[in-house]
């Protein structure tokens, strides 16, 4: 009769190993789930930067390789009037713009571009809208497109850009 307590003694001990076993393995992947999460938000923060820079590197290179429409974006620069299908264009445009920017504003506040990435997109913003009569009459007449974060922010630029 003394070998069941003594079994008794060796299940309970087995049990206890093999409770620590599964809870070192728990924490383990609790560390690696948090390790690949971690991993996954900087790939996120990386494919975000790079979207915007082809999607605006396509904007540039569109300029740099159509003359005549570099000609009639620096007739809205400078808020020269268009009409007719110049005026399409130019519409059509800043709306990709500033749908971009918008786009680019979300992922910000998502969390999804870290915040030195966004404070230099914000810069480029705050150049081009500063240099650009047309994309910011066109901004101020078309607001009601654009969710009211990004006019906020578009408001504080064009603030900053007064004083």
């Amino acid at each position: 009769m003394a070998v069941l307590p003594e079994m008794a003694v060796n299940l309970d001990s087995t049990n206890r190993w093999l409770t620590l076993a599964a809870n070192i393995g728990v924490l383990a992947g609790i560390i690696f789930l948090a390790y690949e999460l971690q991993q996954n938000t900087v790939a996120t923060r990386v494919e975000a930067a790079s979207n915007f820079n082809s999607s605006f590197s396509e904007i540039e290179l569109f300029i740099a390789g159509n003359p005549e429409f570099a000609e009639l974006l620096a007739k809205g620069r400078e808020g020269v009037e268009v009409t007719g299908p110049d005026q399409l264009r130019l519409m059509v445009f800043y709306n990709q713009v500033l749908r971009q920017w918008q786009f680019t504003h979300v992922q910000y506040i998502s969390e999804v571009m870290d915040e030195d990435n966004w404070l230099a997109q914000r810069a480029f913003m705050a150049e081009i809208i500063g240099g650009d009569i047309g994309l910011m009459n066109h901004w101020r007449t078309n607001k009601l497109q654009y969710n009211s974060k990004f006019n906020n922010m578009l408001d504080s630029i064009a603030d900053e850009l007064r004083q």
